[in-house]
């Protein structure tokens, strides 16, 4: 018997003998928070684009993740002086070596240590014979060549060992009440791509010529540690990386796929939250910027973040230049700034600007990258340093989507740049690309992804019918916004877990599973043969309405709590969680089935019920008002068809939240 596709939900029975069952409706959360007194909070930025000519090395826009990461470390209270940089032609291998050799030297016992990486990464030859796949794992310092000499000892490139080694003394230096953080915005991939984007990598391994590394697959850590194990003296390690051993890394809009996702998820940080969880934000995010690769986590991942030591409080920005009634902020379109965003001034040090009569407003009449210019309501008194920036008034950014036509049928073309034509959605240019459209053989028409030029979607319409193409286009812009869609408000802070169990071909659960047992390198994966039950958690002052949403790796929505499917009469006034409250939905569970690739389930949680179903199936509406998610939500959808922009938000209007999780489908 063929399961079910998880988008359709239906009770399921649970035998009364399992530790589930026996874990009853109600949890208890034991939050414990570690407050480490003189910690000092230290990093090291290595980042370089320019290679010597002579090495066969890229320009890559490492550079450009430098602003990224350092305003991410200042918002977390990392102190200026504390951040040493290395750019290019100071990032040689020995120049990394000895920062880190200082930041072992400075370090006392119980600090928190980053070390991000923004650079090319290759594997190399094993030359110690301890890695399973038969190659090390290499940041290719300044000055490493890209290919293989025999003059060459491997001397540029810094190996995985020889960062275990250093971290090894790093651990030992800082004790169990330290923490290390690496992050890698690099590839470690021997993978040659064909993509007009830009990768960190993508050279063949660096290799003696007759070289046979190991048949086993089974190495997929970059950096594990291989002479630590577990000693209880050594501080904890967790390593993120931009992608796994076997993958190409991309970069996004001139900057390094996890830098700019470390910028996005910053400002989501809370005490309460884990190495996990914070990968699980990395990971939504990843899934929008470079959705062919998928990160990885090493290391104690199910234990605080900073060891609880988070700066959590409302959003800022801060000022880089002030003139006048123009303010210049450290934030842009990656932090989610667009124009007419709208924000408040407030004295340096606000936590919180509910109920606070602001200094100045402003709005953006300009918005790039990584930074924004702000035209204020009236000069400020003082310099730039005494005020924090909020946004107020959020816009969603333009969701046009530019499309390159590469196809050899002139009929074909034309008819395709009409249909195209016939809504804003789109934009028929050769730069900053989306998608290319491709001839697919017989009349077809394939939809590249520009991001890694890997087919998204082949052989769709005909040379007379182009419908097929613009609604796949749109279910993907639809899709690509509602994932990115981001509201915070502390009183409704509603977050939610996947519990997998295991069933039979009759769709009964026959088993209750770990999250380490179906994860690889963090990543949740799910098959046919393993559903799971959703676990909904009210961290928030206040009792929330709740509902949550898929949305599949080709952008179409489907609602799962409630369902989208009117056989399951599942009503939004029933999903209420109350305060302080957390219960598994046992009514209730989640199939899974193709496509597959990487998925996000989204909770929306608001102080009214949350009814998506009539957006998302474009059928009549039981209330004739609705909240302003719903209006948002409609607008977003709306946005996907005619193209242009999405209204503004009221943050204060809102009063709602969004989590979510990431995870893949597997066969």
């Amino acid at each position: 018997m063929k399961l079910p596709k998880y988008r359709i939900m239906k009770r399921i029975d649970l035998p009364h003998n399992k530790p589930l069952f026996r874990i009853g409706i109600f949890l208890i959360l034991i939050l414990l928070t570690t407050v480490c007194f003189g910690q000092t909070k230290r990093a090291l930025i290595v980042a370089i684009g320019d290679y010597p000519a002579e090495t066969k090395w890229s320009a890559i826009n490492s550079l450009n993740d430098v602003p990224l990461i350092r305003s991410a470390l200042l918002k977390q209270d990392f102190k200026s002086e504390n951040i040493a940089v290395l750019k290019n032609e100071e990032a040689t291998k020995t120049s990394i070596v000895s920062s880190i050799e200082t930041l072992i030297k400075t370090a006392e016992k119980g600090d928190i240590v980053v070390l991000h990486f923004s650079s090319h990464g290759q594997q190399v030859e094993d030359l110690s014979g301890d890695e399973l796949d038969g190659y090390d794992e290499a940041i290719v310092a300044y000055g490493a060549p890209a290919f293989y000499s025999p003059d060459y000892d491997f001397s540029d490139h810094l190996l995985d060992d020889e960062l275990d080694e250093l971290l090894h003394r790093l651990r030992t230096k800082l004790g169990k009440s330290g923490d290390v953080i690496v992050f890698a915005d690099a590839c470690h991939s021997g993978t040659v791509t064909r993509s007009e984007r830009i990768s960190r990598g993508g050279k063949p391994a660096y290799q003696r010529p007759g070289y046979k590394p190991g048949s086993n697959k089974g190495d997929v850590g970059l950096y594990q540690s291989k002479k630590t194990g577990s000693s209880s003296a050594l501080s904890p390690l967790v390593v993120i990386s931009a992608s796994q051993a076997s993958e190409v890394n991309y970069e996004y809009d001139g900057a390094g796929s996890l830098s700019t996702a470390i910028s996005r998820s910053i400002d989501k940080l809370n005490s309460s939250m884990t190495y996990r969880g914070f990968f699980a934000t990395l990971l939504k995010e990843m899934s929008s910027i470079a959705p062919s690769q998928k990160p990885a986590i090493e290391g104690d991942i199910d234990r605080s973040l900073m060891n609880g030591n988070i700066v959590e409080q409302e959003p800022f920005y801060k000022a880089y230049k002030l003139r006048d009634n123009i303010a210049y902020l450290s934030g842009g379109q990656l932090n989610g700034i667009f124009d007419d965003t709208e924000v408040a001034v407030y004295p340096i040090g606000t936590t919180s600007i509910r109920g606070k009569q602001p200094i100045a407003t402003g709005i953006a009449i300009l918005a790039e990258g990584t930074w924004c210019k702000i035209k204020l309501d009236k000069m400020l008194d003082g310099g730039m340093d005494d005020y924090w920036f909020f946004v107020t008034k959020r816009t969603f950014g333009n969701i046009v989507m530019n499309i390159k036509l590469d196809m050899r049928n002139a009929d074909m073309k034309n008819g395709l740049t009409a249909a195209l034509g016939e809504t804003p959605l789109f934009s028929i240019t050769n730069e900053d690309l989306d998608f290319i459209l491709e001839d697919g053989g017989r009349g077809t028409v394939d939809i590249i992804r520009a991001s890694d030029n890997k087919i998204f979607a082949e052989q769709l319409s005909s040379e007379n019918d182009y419908s097929a193409v613009i609604e796949t286009l749109k279910t993907f812009s639809q899709g690509s916004f509602v994932k990115n869609l981001e509201l915070r408000d502390e009183r409704f802070n509603v977050v939610f877990d996947l519990i997998p169990v295991r069933v039979n071909e009759e769709g009964l659960v026959t088993d209750t599973l770990s999250i380490d047992e179906i994860s690889t390198n963090g990543i949740m994966g799910f098959s046919e043969d393993i559903a799971a039950l959703v676990r909904v958690t009210n961290l928030g002052d206040r009792d929330a309405y709740f509902s949550i949403i898929d949305i599949q790796p080709d952008g179409k929505i489907n609602g799962i709590l409630p369902a989208d499917d009117p056989q399951m009469h599942q009503n939004p006034e029933d999903f209420l969680i109350k305060a302080g409250q957390s219960y598994i939905v046992e009514d209730n569970a989640v199939y899974f089935g193709p496509p597959y690739g990487m998925e996000v389930f989204k909770l929306f949680a608001s102080k009214d019920p949350i009814d998506f179903t009539p957006i998302i199936t474009k059928k009549p509406r039981t209330r004739s008002k609705m909240t302003h998610l719903e209006l948002l939500f409609d607008d977003s959808m709306d946005a996907s068809s005619r193209g242009g922009s999405t209204k503004k938000i009221t943050s204060s209007g809102m009063e709602a939240s969004t989590a979510y999780i990431s995870f893949e489908i597997i066969k």
